[in-house]
């Protein structure tokens, strides 16, 4: 890892350190009444397109929810920590079955050992570069849902635990899935009270195992696979995103991701700050930056 304050100023370090709870504060009414709106949009107006549209929505703020969460695996949502955790679990994490103690653990060996032998996400970039053929079976499997049940039957079935007694068995299950639960039955009824029980498993489930499943692998393409390796400015990338595609793929600066390994401790709003810097100082012509997906996938396909 650099030590970054070899690269910066220590003003320079501050600004990028602070935390703007407001902002957090906003971004979190924005994701959840934009789900809502997905609903609506749907309830109100059913038909074909509604539905693209609304899943395309849906999912890409399960996408945000899980961005934001690594922010609050951080510590970077609010500057109270028991907040910061609250809100990270309930707001983005529980929602989507996923838990940002365990990730936070997790996470931390993958910034001190990344793109080794001991990086736990290893096994989302050992398998690059690729043919062209094997990309196209992984996007299909995330858009099938093949690839987004086995995940969620994996985690439910991690919960479950093996060779317990049946009390044992439910109360580990309950103590790691308390807060999906609790979530989505709050979502499940609401949906239910406004007469649309179903559009949970249509609107709710359906795009988490596609869509979802998509634009989380295409984030986890760019951010490390195909590069040099060594330190954090070649072992990760940073990739260039069009507003039009930010939306559904790289929502809250998440490709601003070499800015990120950096500077951990740097929330997403000022991500694009920390670019800002590094180039000003001429840090970016030693960075693995991407001049859009097209220029990831080149260095991530074979020519098979």
């Amino acid at each position: 890892m650099n030590d970054y304050n070899s690269l910066l100023s220590d003003q320079e370090i501050a600004i990028l350190r602070e935390k703007k709870d407001w902002k957090t504060t906003m971004t979190i009414i924005s994701m959840w009444a934009q789900v809502l709106f997905a609903f609506s949009l749907f309830i109100y107006l059913p038909n074909a397109l509604t539905f693209i549209i609304s899943s395309v929505i849906v999912a890409a703020k399960q996408f945000q929810m899980t961005v934001l969460m690594h922010d609050g695996a951080h510590g970077l949502m609010y500057k109270n920590r028991k907040l910061n955790d609250f809100a990270s679990q309930w707001f983005c994490a529980f929602p989507v079955m996923t838990d940002t103690f365990p990730y936070r653990k997790i996470h931390s060996q993958h910034h001190k050992y990344t793109e080794t032998d001991k990086d736990p996400d290893i096994g989302l970039t050992k398998a690059f570069p690729t043919s062209r053929a094997s990309l196209i079976r992984k996007f299909t499997r995330d858009l099938t849902g093949v690839a987004g049940l086995r995940r969620y039957f994996g985690a439910l079935k991690s919960a479950w635990g093996s060779n317990l007694s049946l009390s044992a068995h439910i109360s580990r299950f309950l103590s790691k899935m308390y807060g999906f639960l609790t979530t989505n039955l709050i979502l499940f009824t609401i949906l239910y009270l406004s007469g649309n029980p179903w559009l949970y498993l249509f609107l709710w489930w359906v795009p988490m195992i596609t869509l979802f499943s998509l634009f989380y692998r295409i984030r986890s393409i760019t951010e490390h696979s195909g590069v040099e390796g060594g330190d954090d400015f070649k072992n990760t990338r940073t990739t260039k995103v069009p507003w039009y595609l930010s939306y559904f793929l790289a929502p809250l600066n998440v490709n601003y991701h070499v800015e990120h390994h950096l500077f951990t401790f740097c929330p997403w709003y000022n991500l694009p700050m920390a670019h800002k810097m590094l180039r000003a100082r001429g840090h970016t012509s030693k960075m693995e930056i991407a001049n859009g997906y097209g220029e990831v996938f080149k260095k991530v396909l074979t020519a098979n």
